[in-house]
């Protein structure tokens, strides 16, 4: 059966997150309220009141977080901050597999393709169609010149999160994971989540708004095959930092402790 002190000691490792430090605090932490639950007992008091009363006098839990190394903060935030931007560039890898498919459906001026209207002096002409002799136009080799752009620079963003994403594991596996503060790992989940939906929603919405328009107009579809892979990628995962984050919020820390009884 757990009493206030077992609650009292989960509610603080939910704040503090897990690492070698932190379960070396938490059994300081036990030790120092069962000594003071003891003393109480001896005097006469309860068990379930003693532990009551001994995690009173301790201090909240949140104060009691926030007292921890400066360092070790800053370490935790560093650790939670690598692996945010290794799963960034895994998403943008993502979303030039997408990308690619777009090309291969539908084509290069599709996925790349310039706005109506747009030329090319002679001299950029001549190297769009040195690189693409195949295409047949200015047009068609420019926007496979571009949808090659897209796709590798992409590809090799997903490449580069893959690496980090490896060598945050390694280090996790090597010298043990660094605690992340209940605090600092809401912050980081928001604002991913503000940012994979930020890109998503103007994205795709500018991407659907430019097929919108170029159909109205009567014009070939074209170039906007980025943008909405690039919005639909950043949307789902967006949504699923936001899933992360509601469960995070519901799972809230641990039952709230008991006020002594009178």
């Amino acid at each position: 059966m757990t009493d206030a002190i077992d609650r009292y000691v989960a509610q603080l490792a939910d704040r503090l997150g897990a690492g070698e430090d932190t379960w070396r605090l938490l059994a300081e932490t036990d030790g120092h309220l069962r000594d003071a639950q003891a003393a109480l007992q001896a005097q006469g008091v309860e068990s379930a009141e003693a532990a009551e009363v001994a995690v009173r006098r301790f201090g909240d839990q949140a104060a009691v977080a926030r007292t921890r190394s400066p360092r070790r903060r800053v370490l935790g935030l560093l650790s939670g901050g690598w692996l945010v931007v290794a799963l960034g560039f895994i998403v943008i890898g993502l979303s030039g597999l997408v990308s690619w498919a777009l090309e291969v459906i539908w084509g290069p001026a599709f996925l790349a393709g310039d706005a109506y209207g747009v030329t090319y002096t002679a001299a950029r002409c001549g190297d769009f169609l040195g690189f693409f002799p195949q295409a047949g136009s200015c047009a068609a080799a420019a926007a496979m010149h571009h949808s090659d752009e897209i796709v590798s620079e992409r590809l090799a963003a997903g490449v580069l999160g893959i690496i980090l994403l490896a060598v945050w594991l390694l280090a996790r596996r090597l010298r043990g994971a660094v605690p992340i503060a209940r605090e600092d790992r809401r912050m980081l989940l928001i604002a991913s989540a503000v940012a994979f939906l930020g890109v998503g929603l103007v994205g795709f919405g500018s991407g659907v708004l430019s097929v919108a328009l170029d159909l109205v107009r009567g014009l070939a579809v074209a170039g906007v095959g980025v943008r909405l892979s690039d919005g639909a990628i950043a949307l789902v995962a967006g949504v699923v930092v936001l899933v992360v984050l509601a469960r995070f919020a519901r799972r809230g820390v641990s039952a709230p402790i008991a006020p002594a009884s009178a």
